[in-house]
This record gives structure tokens, sequence and C-alpha cells, in this order.
């Protein structure tokens, strides 16, 4: 099925959003079928990194800082994470991007190139607590005028909670993740958490070039992650962004960065809520999230 509208309440016009389905699963609107349906055949390279997290986790953040850590060099990547997310990306641009590639996802796996597990191809994957997910998500569909979507707080955190999104429910792809954490315990894949490099960013750098096996020194990590602190990442990469895509033309992509926002959000009820549900899904989950630091 092509592009359609998802409600979160029918009785509501305002708060259709914009999406692609396939298959009953939920896409962003850039992207095409006929690219995502080819992915799982495409060829990996053996150093190929993947980032894997679900949406508004960190994933800009991220990329720039492996990015950086593959190049060894503390400078700015001068390109935006989208012109490496293989699903936006058709065969060819895909095959074009200059190695050592990083690619960054929001798909759940069995959706990506069979060829990068084969080749056992390096994973980073990122975690941030789901209440400031669901805030910086809410943002981020209602100024990016794809998604069309104009509705109000109180109906999309009933969206989310459903998992009428693009990428689908925040509770389903974690639970997926951990399941392949478990089933595939010699895999290499690095656990990291958004709070965790918010609170000591230095520690999770130097933890994650261990893993990447990049051998760098106290002072260049140091370097990496003063360039990509929140507001310095804010001001340089939104140059790169296209102002049109956006309400009012106001860039959206890096809104605040901040851990615990949610709670300028959530209703007394929402909370409980939401809680109920996370105490009920994530009952046996190996997550270890902090929702403020």
């Amino acid at each position: 099925m092509p592009e359609m509208n998802l409600r979160s309440d029918k009785r509501d016009d305002e708060s259709h959003l914009r999406v692609l389905k396939v298959d009953g699963y939920y896409l962003p609107p850039f992207v095409k079928e006929e690219h995502f349906r080819s992915m799982k055949t495409w060829k990996a390279r053996n150093d190929d990194v993947i980032i894997s997290a679900y949406p508004k986790a960190g994933t800009h953040w991220l990329w720039e800082v492996v990015s950086m850590l593959i190049q060894k060099k503390a400078e700015r990547i001068p390109e935006i994470k989208e012109t490496a997310m293989i699903e936006g990306l058709t065969e060819e641009k895909f095959h074009s991007l200059a190695t050592p590639r990083v690619i960054n996802t929001h798909v759940y796996f069995q959706h990506l190139p069979k060829d990068l597990f084969a080749k056992r191809c390096k994973i980073v994957y990122i975690l941030r607590n789901p209440k400031d997910i669901a805030v910086s998500y809410y943002n981020h569909h209602k100024k990016l005028l794809m998604y069309e979507f104009d509705g109000p707080w109180d109906n999309y955190f009933q969206r989310f909670m459903q998992g009428n999104v693009d990428y689908g429910s925040w509770f389903d792809y974690t639970l997926e993740m951990e399941r392949f954490i478990e089933k595939n315990p010699d895999y290499p894949i690095h656990v990291m958490y958004y709070e965790d490099l918010k609170e000591n960013g230095t520690k999770e750098i130097t933890k994650l070039a261990a893993f990447l096996e990049i051998d760098v020194g106290d002072d260049f990590v140091r370097s990496v992650n003063s360039l990509c602190q929140f507001d310095k990442m804010q001001q340089e990469k939104n140059k790169n962004e296209t102002a049109s895509m956006w309400r009012d033309k106001i860039h959206g992509m890096y809104r605040k960065g901040e851990v615990g926002d949610w709670k300028n959000w959530f209703t007394v009820a929402q909370n409980e809520m939401f809680d109920s549900i996370y105490q009920q899904k994530m009952a046996n989950t190996k997550s270890k999230l902090r929702f403020s630091l």
C-alpha cells in the first residue's frame, strides 16, 4: 500500500499523519517502497558500521561522533546523517558511499541487508528514555511539513502509545532489539544510552572507540566530545538542513537535547498511564533507562 494518513482520532482531521505503509509497517514518507523492499539484497562491506536507534534517540548526535572516530579527525562532518540513512537511499547511492561507511537506520534488522549480518558488521545501538522520545517525536512530526501533521499533544500522546507513527511502537522496537541481542550473544553490538552520553560524553566516547577498535588519545576524545555538544551541533549542523522542509522555515532537527523535558509536557494522568503501560510491556526488560539525571 502506498502513502496513507494515520489518524489517532477519526473525529479530529488535524491529527492525521502522512506515512508510507509497506506490508503493515509504517515508514516516513521520504522512503521509496521499491528501494525499501530491495534493501535485503544489498551488499555490505566488512568495515561497515551500523548505528541503530528508534527515532529521536540521538542518532544525529551519535552519527557525528562515530564518523569523527572512524575518520580519526576531530572536525565537523560536512554531511548530515540522512546522506547515510539506509532506508532513504537508493542501492546506487548506498554503494557509492565512501569506505568506511557509517550507516544509520531506524528500521528493524529484518529489513536490513542480510549481508551486513553475514559479514558481522559492527552495530552501535543507542537507547533514550521513551518519555523524552515521545515529546521530541511530537515536535518532529509537527514541524516537518512532509508529515502534514498539526495535531495537539494530547492526541499525539495516545498515538505514540499505540505505535501509530512511522517506525511503529517504541516498545516493540526496543523489545525486538533485546531479542536480537539475547539470541546473538557473540554479535559485535555496542549498547549506549543517550542519558549516559549526555552525562559523561568523554567516558562513553572512549568506550565506543574501544568497541570500534580505534586507537585515539584522551585529547582527541575530549575534542570530539566538545564538538558534539548540543549547542554546537544545533548551530553548525542546522546550516546543512533545508529550511523549506520545516514549518515557518525554522529548523527543528536539533530542538533541545535535554534529559527530562517530558516533565514540561506530560500531564499527571499521562505520566501515570505511561508508567502503567511501561511496567506491563517492559516487565522483563534488560534495558537500564533513566528518565532524569
